[in-house]
């Protein structure tokens, strides 16, 4: 092997320099993540999938597992090539347990083709089974809904009760006028 092979072997090209840096940026900017396998989508299944994430806003990405590496290597996330072997894609999300739950859904609806592998959430690793258990709790969503309601039952009780009130006063007062203007005109 010449000199220059063996330089070429120990120094990543600069393209991929280039490209490791990108996907490191950008996996440092995603806070909510999970990986998947792919074990035998076929096109349309992908397509498919890939257009149900974008109806809930959500994006898919299939990963080049070296770059990956070394980028969440770069992140301080250790065993990162625990986390990519094979096909790999990931779920990006800014709610979490939308993605976990996509990702749930996804595994069922395909039978098994799509894999959960590990999920990224605020920088921390998730295993597949942490993943899950995220799936099944609430999403953001649906917690703003419940302390929405929550806060609205009592205000409303509330109004309804002064709103009664003040509709018996204005009817009692209406027919106290009514009453003085019938002994008026009597008079």
């Amino acid at each position: 092997m010449s000199e220059q092979e063996k330089l070429g072997a120990e120094e990543p090209s600069r393209i991929k320099m280039l490209l490791k840096g990108e996907v490191s940026k950008r996996y440092e900017s995603l806070s909510n993540i999970v990986m998947v396998r792919n074990n035998g989508l076929n096109s349309e299944e992908t397509t498919e999938a890939r257009s149900e994430l974008r109806a809930k806003g959500l994006g898919m990405k299939v990963v080049r597992n070296r770059i990956s590496i070394q980028a969440f290597r770069a992140m301080g996330v250790a065993d990162a090539e625990k986390l990519f072997n094979g096909p790999t894609a990931i779920i990006e999300a800014e709610d979490p347990v939308m993605a976990a739950k996509v990702a749930v859904d996804f595994v069922k609806k395909f039978n098994g083709k799509l894999e959960i592998v590990a999920g990224l959430l605020d920088g921390k690793v998730l295993d597949a089974k942490a993943v899950k258990s995220l799936a099944a709790s609430k999403s953001k969503p649906e917690l703003l809904a419940e302390i929405s309601g929550m806060a609205k039952g009592p205000g409303s009780k509330v109004s309804a009760q002064i709103k009664g009130m003040g509709g018996k006063l204005a009817s009692q007062l209406k027919s106290l006028v009514e009453k003085l203007e019938k002994d008026g005109a009597a008079a």
